[in-house]
């Protein structure tokens, strides 16, 4: 019976050790033709450890954009050094704060000040304001317009025993095209009446002229431009009936500084 007990206690230890070694087996455990000892829950089959994967490739480099690069960057800096130096150019100029009309003495309070480049235009800067401040509008000036020196005269249109009228002209009344009328032209004012021409005013001196593109006559302006005249205040009464009519025609004279109305 003895040996009965230890042959069959025998046989169980044989039948537990070869359970034991197919379940290694089953697990990768000194398995030679995997080549690696594993334990349960590893990595599987034919999978390397995280420690063992191969290197990427190192990228190619590629000079040709870090050339354009550069480019840029000096591109940007140049860009940004001309803007800094044309802002470092702007002049603090004079400009009318309000318009200022023909004739008007200007003051302090008709003058404003603008920041710009003043290179290549006839302007006024602002720490010349004493050479504007008491001097004559020889035209209209409007709103926000840089000053120079042509706008401006030493004594007013509307000296003693003249007086300003406004005249409003149709295309064909007065010169056009390279001729267009200015302000400070000279100019003869004639009443056409049954297409007979009277020299109402020999010489006048236009003050400002106002296009249809400004608006300057009524709501619609249509094509009609309107021309204020200097003249004599003895003459003055004849060329006002004479505009209302529209019966005016302006013929110009010659070019030049205002020379009084007669």
């Amino acid at each position: 019976m003895a040996q009965t007990g230890s042959d069959e206690e025998k046989a169980f230890e044989h039948l537990v050790s070869t359970q034991d070694v197919e379940t290694r087996a089953r697990e990768g455990w000194n398995d030679p033709a995997a080549g690696r000892s594993n334990r349960a829950g590893g990595p599987a089959s034919g999978a390397r450890a995280g420690g063992d994967r191969l290197p990427r490739p190192p990228g190619r480099r590629r000079p040709g954009l870090a050339v354009v690069a550069v480019l840029l960057i000096v591109l940007g800096a140049a860009v940004a050094g001309l803007l800094a130096l044309r802002i470092d150019n702007r002049e603090p100029v004079l400009v009318a704060r309000e318009t200022i009309a023909a004739g008007q003495k200007i003051t302090s309070d008709d003058l404003s000040v603008a920041r710009m480049a003043s290179e290549g235009i006839k302007v006024i800067s602002a720490d010349q304001a004493s050479q504007v401040i008491g001097r004559y509008a020889n035209q209209e000036i409007t709103s926000g317009r840089l000053i120079d020196t042509g706008m401006l005269s030493d004594a007013s249109l509307l000296t003693a025993g003249q007086a300003a009228v406004g005249i409003a002209l149709q295309p064909g009344r007065m010169p056009a095209s390279d001729n267009e009328l200015e302000p400070g032209d000279v100019v003869q004012v004639v009443r056409a009446v049954e297409g007979t021409g009277k020299v109402i005013a020999n010489e006048a001196v236009v003050a400002s002229v106002k296009l249809p593109s400004d608006g300057g006559f009524g709501s619609s302006g249509g094509d009609t431009t309107v021309v204020t005249v200097v003249v004599s205040d003895r003459l003055s009464p004849a060329v006002a009936a004479a505009a209302m009519a529209n019966q005016v025609g302006l013929v110009l004279l010659r070019r030049g500084e205002p020379a009084g109305g007669g």
